[in-house]
């Protein structure tokens, strides 16, 4: 059987969601991703990872993404068709695919997407609100628009089945929970050797790393926790913020404060990095922060790099945002989002009880390998798919 896994842009990070299912799935079927391409090219993470076949269209133009979108579903020859994420460029295009051939189409929801871009709508003033709602319904396609999010929430009752990847979303639209697994075969910090990644990287040995690794955007908290440190007077501490893309003007703007707050000798920025390499940047911290702040944006989503923090037993800091407390349990340390004071404590007091917190570390990957690897969430997808493997 062949899977067509749908994404709503090729050159974005929502290909990671798509990623993780493809390579679950993959061990199991025929897989392709197939999706439109918004950038210039595969998103740089996945870019020379060849172990997955992609299928895409250049989007161009402004009209002519319609026809070219419509156009790429009817090239989707699997026999399952599985959209991740409810928009016009993956599920809309399932939906068309599913007319033409009257394949079973599952959605995958990873996000609350009508509460990210409500946030982003909250966050304007009066009259680019209005214009902000006329150009989401002239330009549908894009995954901007609100009501791209809106409708293809409402047409969710439209998917043969749903997958979701959090309780909250399992509550909003039903269907099975398939949490952000994490290969924690590759994610293991027995292969990687904190001191000779450190070398590799020229990062000093000396220095305590308190680490960000991630897509940086202003609901994650990079604001507060770039605060946090500036209120450490202790210029061994030092903040590595992993996955920064230099194209991007909030990325920009976030490099420019933390240089002008901790300087140049305590912050370094590194830009986007391969999936492959995501352990050899997590093997050189002392502690990974995850300082989600609390908004519509994140009150439905679980940040995928928590698991890979809790894969490589790391010390951990997290928000009490969403189902993050839940998730990681006693074996971190959960704040309030938005207090950069209280945030600046849990990191004095991680860095100075290392030995307590790394031991905490060890039991995070252990609740990882037990429940967030691909193999204990494989089951519950399998059992998804298989029926129309195996029809009755």
């Amino acid at each position: 059987m062949k899977i067509s896994i749908l994404t709503p842009d090729l050159s974005h990070n929502c290909l990671g969601r798509a990623y993780l299912l493809a390579k679950i799935l993959q061990k199991h079927y025929e897989v392709e991703i197939v999706g439109p391409l918004f950038g210039k090219g595969i998103w740089e993470p996945l870019l020379n990872d060849k172990s997955i076949r992609y299928q895409h269209v250049r989007i161009t133009g402004k009209l002519k993404p319609y026809q070219q979108i419509r156009q790429l579903a009817k090239k989707i020859d699997g026999d399952v068709i599985y959209a991740s994420k409810p928009l016009f460029s993956s599920f809309g295009m399932g939906l068309l695919a599913k007319h033409h051939s009257n394949k079973p189409l599952i959605l995958d929801i990873d996000d609350w997407q009508s509460g990210i871009v409500r946030g982003r709508y909250i966050g304007l003033r009066s009259l680019y609100r209005y214009k902000y709602l006329v150009s989401s319904l002239f330009f549908l396609y894009s995954p901007l628009s609100i009501w791209n999010s809106l409708f293809g929430e409402a047409l969710s009752r439209f998917a043969d089945e749903i997958t979701v990847s959090n309780d909250f979303l399992r509550r909003k639209f039903g269907g099975t929970l398939v949490c952000h697994a994490r290969d924690t075969e590759h994610l293991n910090p027995e292969k990687f050797d904190k001191r000779k990644f450190r070398d590799r990287y020229r990062m000093p040995q000396n220095k305590k790393v308190v680490m960000f690794f991630g897509t940086p955007r202003p609901y994650k908290g990079l604001d507060d926790l770039v605060e946090a440190i500036s209120m450490i007077v202790n210029r061994y501490i030092v903040l590595v913020v992993v996955g920064i893309d230099y194209k991007n003007s909030y990325c920009l703007d976030l490099v420019r404060r933390a240089k002008s707050l901790l300087g140049e000798e305590r912050f370094i920025g590194i830009g986007l990095q391969p999936f492959k390499k995501m352990p050899e940047f997590l093997a050189m911290a002392d502690a990974i922060v995850i300082p989600q702040r609390r908004s519509t944006a994140t009150v439905g989503q679980v940040p995928a790099k928590l698991f890979d923090a809790m894969a490589m037993a790391k010390p951990i800091i997290a928000t009490n945002v969403s189902e993050i407390p839940n998730i990681l349990g006693r074996y971190g340390l959960i704040i309030q989002p938005g207090n950069p004071i209280g945030l600046a404590e849990a990191i004095k007091y991680i860095l100075g009880n290392l030995p307590k917190a790394q031991r905490m570390g060890r039991k995070a990957r252990q609740k990882a390998i037990a429940m967030y690897s691909w193999k204990a969430v494989e089951e519950r997808l399998l059992r998804v798919f298989d029926k129309y493997a195996f029809p009755n």
